[in-house]
This record gives C-alpha cells, sequence and structure tokens, in this order.
C-alpha cells in the first residue's frame, strides 16, 4: 500500500472519531435537555432554572448539531454540511461561553472549551483532506 493512501487512511479514521466524539456529545446533550424534567436538569445545570425556552432552543442546536457533524457524510449527501456544522458548532460553543461568564459559571467552561478544540481539529482535517486528495 502506497504511503499516501496509509496516511490519508489514517487521518480519515481520525477525523471520523472525531467527528463521532463531537455527535455523541451533541446528541447525548440535545437528549438530555429536551427530554429530563426541569427540576433535574436545574440540580445538574443552574442555567436552566427560570430558562425553559433556552433550554428547548439548546437542545434542539445539540441534536442538530449532533446529526449534522456526521449525517451528511454517512450518507454521501453534500458533505460539505458537515463542514458548516462545525463552523456552527463552533459559533454554538462561543455563544456558551459568554453565556456562562456572564453569568459567572466559569467553571461550566471546560466542555465548551474541549469541544471548540475538538471542532477545529475536524475543520482543519477536512480541510487538510481535500486539499491534498
Amino acid at each position: 500500500m502506497e504511503k499516501k493512501q496509509i496516511k490519508f487512511r489514517r487521518i480519515n479514521t481520525l477525523l471520523w472519531s472525531l467527528q463521532i466524539i463531537l455527535a455523541a456529545t451533541f446528541l447525548s446533550g440535545g437528549f438530555i435537555k429536551l427530554f429530563t424534567p426541569a427540576d433535574q436538569l436545574s440540580r445538574m445545570w443552574p442555567w436552566t432554572t427560570g430558562n425553559p425556552l433556552l433550554v428547548t432552543i439548546a437542545g434542539l442546536a445539540d441534536t442538530l448539531a449532533g446529526i449534522g457533524i456526521l449525517l451528511p457524510r454517512i450518507l454521501r449527501i453534500w458533505p460539505v454540511l458537515t463542514l458548516y456544522t462545525s463552523y456552527g458548532i463552533i459559533l454554538l460553543m462561543v455563544v456558551a461561553i459568554i453565556f456562562h461568564v456572564s453569568r459567572g459559571e466559569v467553571s461550566q467552561l471546560g466542555i465548551n472549551f474541549a469541544v471548540t478544540l475538538i471542532t477545529v481539529m475536524v475543520i482543519f482535517l477536512w480541510k487538510y483532506l481535500r486539499k491534498d486528495y
């Protein structure tokens, strides 16, 4: 097997792995936000208290992000939508960071930064694969 083909497979495997991690993170977060009773949510995430519309919007955004990061590439229908979803995830994380900082919930930012970093890696790998292969 050619070195270039082996390199492609490794990078493609890494890209798929990162996308699966993001999808699992967002689908589980969306499911929790959409289907967990408000009193249980408020014990897990204090920001949900008194913000039912925001919880629903965040749950829908998370669910769409989880679907959008994988489905276009799996179905091979407009796979570039995965890249656009990645940009949307970064925007979502920036808004989440601003929201948590404004509420003094700095301890909640770790997941936001981790997701942002993984998403930046997905964008970089997508562009790398498109350029070199």
